[in-house]
């Protein structure tokens, strides 16, 4: 499905450029109808832009920002990540802050890493912060969307997704509707288990982007397979009043929508001013599903495959090695990773090593690797206050109250990702 919806994406772009003896310059590109998303990847990603590009280069640079953005509209915590860590735990602050250009789409979590870093200004950013800066603002979206008259916050937070792959299938714009495993990975980036779980329990493989705003209404228990209740005029205006200001606001909504489409194209009215009722569909037999099947494929037998989101085929085609998916790591490993995650800061990590562990790196990780393992902070405290005695810590020196904090906001913030505990991870001190 994916291979088959890049490809036609690529087609459809690859017509608009003009290839002079083979060759486009950057102020043809600009001027050749190719959508924003597309052009600030090749901003971005060719060096200079006083020099030409042949069609083969154009080819795989177009290749590569098309996938990079399907990734990124379906899981952008997960695409943030990869390609600005791959499988490291930190990098530069100027090569994170040089590859969030490519980021067209979703300015509230790209936003809010620049500010983070321009705050902070540290010289290297950890996957760990920037994992738990994107899980505060998703906190903060889910609070906005869970209120039971947010529809037009709800609609704003999947719009861009609809639009982005509205030409997967013969809608008109009111219709649009999408297979439910995008929705599924999209919710399930941002972790929102509960509506997950709804997009998954959906009866039909396909949700109307009507049917997704009532999913992510907290006050849908399930779906219901008819009735015909929609909800009036007067009701729409009232949401879209109360819709002034937020995270995710109508006119962020719209912007970010309109870097998809050509500089001519306009947003279809039918969305913009999209009379939100909820739709109801009787679910389909097996019977009638087989009797579709067989008209789809002229009576005969058809065998369905389905499509991972991420295929190798797809990622392949990427040519980014940052965006293959890693292997999951040993525990061993895992605890290596994550030990070097939480004392990412050098300078921090040779103080608690010299005045805590004696200058003895083997024996600060086989404690660290055995705090870690406990499965809360109240069970990790008795480690640490065994370790500080035995080791005659004084608690408050800078060294152990930074080793505590460490420790402690790691515990919180698994704590709080489980919702055993409301306490927020503390990122963003070094």
């Amino acid at each position: 499905m994916f291979q088959d919806f890049a490809k036609r994406k690529f087609e459809n772009y690859l017509s608009l450029a003009d290839f002079t003896a083979g060759r486009i310059s950057f102020s043809q590109m600009r001027t050749s109808g190719l959508p924003v998303y597309i052009m600030n990847f090749f901003e971005f990603y060719v060096r200079d832009k006083n020099l030409p590009i042949n069609k083969y280069d154009f080819e795989e640079i177009l290749n590569k920002a098309i996938v990079f953005n399907i990734n990124y509209i379906i899981k952008p915590k997960n695409t943030i990540l990869k390609f600005l860590f791959s499988e490291l735990e930190t990098r530069p602050v100027e090569f994170v802050l040089n590859r969030i250009k490519y980021f067209q789409f979703y300015g509230y979590y790209t936003d809010q890493i620049i500010n983070f870093i321009n705050i902070n200004s540290p010289e290297i950013v950890s996957s760990n912060q920037i994992s738990q800066l994107i899980d505060g603002i998703n906190k903060k979206i889910l609070e906005e969307i869970n209120s039971p008259k947010s529809d037009l916050q709800r609609m704003n937070l999947v719009k861009l997704l609809y639009y982005f792959f509205h030409d997967l299938g013969d809608n008109n714009p009111i219709n649009l509707k999408l297979p439910k495993k995008i929705l599924s990975a999209y919710f399930h980036d941002k972790g929102f288990y509960e509506i997950k779980k709804r997009i998954d329990n959906f009866f039909s493989d396909e949700i109307f982007i009507q049917e997704s705003i009532e999913l992510m209404n907290p006050l849908t228990k399930k779906s219901r397979k008819k009735s015909d209740v929609e909800v009036s005029e007067k009701d729409v205006k009232e949401i879209v009043n109360r819709a002034k200001t937020g995270l995710i606001d109508k006119e962020e909504s719209v912007k970010e929508v309109e870097k998809i489409f050509h500089p001519e194209e306009k947003i279809p009215e039918e969305l913009l001013n999209l009379n939100i009722k909820v739709v109801r569909r009787e679910a389909e037999s097996p019977a009638s599903k087989e009797e579709k099947s067989k008209e789809h494929t002229g009576g005969k037998e058809e065998v369905l495959v389905d499509d991972e989101i991420y295929s190798d085929d797809l990622i392949f085609a990427s040519k980014f090695k940052d965006m293959d998916l890693p292997e999951q790591p040993g525990e061993e490993e895992r605890l290596e990773n994550l030990i070097s995650d939480l004392f990412c800061e050098e300078s921090y990590k040779r103080k608690i090593i010299k005045r805590i562990f004696s200058k003895n790196e083997i024996i600060f990780k086989d404690s660290v690797r055995e705090i870690l393992n406990k499965q809360a902070w109240e069970e990790a405290i008795p480690l640490i206050e065994d370790l500080f005695k035995i080791k005659r810590v004084d608690y408050l020196s800078e060294e152990a109250v930074k080793f505590v904090d460490i420790l402690q906001s790691y515990f919180y913030k698994n704590t709080f990702s489980e919702g055993r505990s409301e306490n927020k991870a503390v990122y963003g001190e070094f």
